[in-house]
């Protein structure tokens, strides 16, 4: 995980020391550690690590801050995402204790909220899990259960009361639109915003298709957003904690079950990798999701072609940035990109 500019460090701990000392009562010898960005995982929203101490006991926590300037995404609404996850939790979700959450971005440079640790594995993004890690080395049938228990919290995320998630600032298509339609807004404004020169026209391609095809009704769910095993914390292959509810909308969730899938495939396949063995056939995975929701997958093909679009254009945003740096980045090929040729073809 790259280091994100969030300012001087040092200020942020501080800061967030005497904050946190009022929040949790725990008295004038409340002291902080160093705040550490995680090694692999975490790309869009700040994450920062740390230590506490005090006489009597010692706690690890996570704090989750807006970036400077993010490399992707205009806006990141953490009160939002704070709200999602304490309803969620409420309804027997998986998700990370939270501890609070602090609108005054005078005190961090930016509004924020503090989670407590949880331990546990995480399937590592960087390099992504295909490429030898804790995941790789287990065991097909091992494998297989990490990865159904996977899917079976992420249903249970799309059979929640949808009602309770109708938050303020929570994307939602308009009742006469598609259920993806505020989506095609979101990515189509990253797309005007500008792509690299050596972009794949057949982003451009996919997008006039993509546009003009969504699907006129589906289910209106709760849609976790970033919705893949890199964003689980497992113990002994079971989900104790669901994060990163940043892309999280009210939209026909199968958007969720393709990305859970279509994203490993895109790091691994699509870096020329094997898929891992145990990592169930998609389709039987589509219906084993289906029986589990009581939910349609008519549309997946859609969604599929969607999703992958969808990270082409994360990916080329990121590299934009990255170019800031690299100049090499110019001409650094979109793995996304190139797996959206055939998805198209499946949905004509």
């Amino acid at each position: 995980m790259a280091k994100q500019n969030v300012g001087d460090l040092e200020h942020i701990r501080q800061n967030l020391e005497s904050w946190l000392a009022v929040r949790l009562d725990k008295g004038s010898d409340f002291r902080l550690g160093e705040l550490n960005f995680p090694e692999a995982s975490g790309e869009s929203s700040v994450t920062l690590l740390f230590d506490a101490n005090w006489s009597g006991g010692t706690q690890r926590f996570v704090l989750r801050m807006v970036p400077k300037e993010s490399e992707v995404f205009e806006s990141h609404n953490l009160k939002l995402q704070y709200d999602v996850m304490r309803i969620a939790g409420q309804h027997g979700i998986p998700v990370p204790g939270l501890v609070a959450y602090e609108a005054d971005a005078g005190l961090l440079g930016s509004d924020f909220y503090v989670m407590n640790f949880t331990a546990g594995l995480i399937p590592p993004d960087n390099p992504p899990m295909a490429f030898g890690s804790w995941v790789s080395e287990l065991s097909a049938d091992e494998r297989a259960t990490m990865w159904n228990n996977g899917l079976e919290v992420l249903a249970s995320i799309h059979r929640l009361p949808v009602d309770d998630f109708r938050l303020p600032g929570m994307p939602e298509s308009a009742t006469d639109e598609p259920a993806a339609a505020h989506e095609l807004v979101k990515y189509e404004r990253l797309l005007q915003l500008g792509v690299r020169d050596s972009a794949d026209p057949m982003i451009f391609k996919a997008w006039d298709y993509i546009r003009n095809s969504a699907p006129a009704n589906g289910a209106r769910r709760l849609c976790w957003g970033d919705s893949r095993p890199g964003n689980i914390i497992y113990q002994d292959l079971h989900p104790v904690a669901v994060l990163d509810w940043e892309l999280a909308s009210v939209g026909d969730p199968l958007s969720d079950i393709a990305w859970y899938f279509w994203i490993d495939h895109a790091n691994s396949v699509g870096l020329g990798a094997e898929k891992m063995t145990g990592i169930p056939d998609y389709n039987q995975a589509y219906q084993r999701w289906s029986e589990l929701t009581d939910l349609p997958i008519d549309d997946i093909a859609w969604y599929e072609l969607f999703v992958m679009w969808r990270f082409a254009v994360i990916m080329e945003k990121k590299m934009m940035a990255m170019m800031k740096t690299d100049a090499n980045f110019a001409d650094f090929p979109n793995h996304a990109s190139a797996l959206i040729a055939p998805l198209l073809d499946k949905c004509h």
